[in-house]
């Protein structure tokens, strides 16, 4: 199970990365379409769906490394009042439903990647692209996350 961990938060670790990389490609998309449309009055039809694609790739491939590192933006103010056992006990709630909120929200959304996948659906774009490659990382995203709830529950987070 340690080696099962261990490769999940590597994963975990290597998606934020991508993350940080969608990060880099959305800033530079943004100046180049600024540089294009304003500078040399020729703006493109796709680095504006594109920056929107990064988007979402930086918010759920950030997402499980997050969760892993336990870096969500919280208002803490009552596991800080309370003493240890049911704040501990708080804290593995809040886990729980974690668990059950990206694990569920995950499950719908490879569903809907699958059917996407089989119908070939596209964006709605200038330059489409097929749905389900967006759809994917979002269900992944979740639930990696998901996994990671469940894990701090367990006792075993890094």
């Amino acid at each position: 199970m340690r080696r099962l961990g261990d490769l999940h938060d590597a994963t975990s670790r290597c998606l934020f990365a991508l993350a940080g990389g969608a990060l880099v490609a959305a800033v530079s998309l943004y100046v180049f379409e600024v540089i294009m449309r304003y500078g040399l009055g020729a703006p493109t039809t796709w680095s504006g769906e594109a920056v929107q694609y990064a988007l979402a790739a930086m918010i759920f491939c950030a997402l499980p490394d997050i969760t892993r590192r336990n870096a969500h933006v919280a208002i803490d103010i009552i596991p800080q009042a309370l003493p240890g056992g049911p704040a501990i006990w708080l804290g593995r709630f809040n886990a729980m439903l974690g668990t059950v909120a990206c694990g569920v929200t995950g499950w719908i959304v490879a569903g809907e990647a699958l059917r996407q996948f089989e119908r070939g659906l596209m964006t709605n774009a200038a330059n489409p692209i097929p749905r389900w490659w967006i759809t994917t990382v979002i269900a992944a995203g979740f639930a990696s996350a998901a996994l990671h709830f469940l894990r701090q529950i367990a006792g075993r987070r890094q």
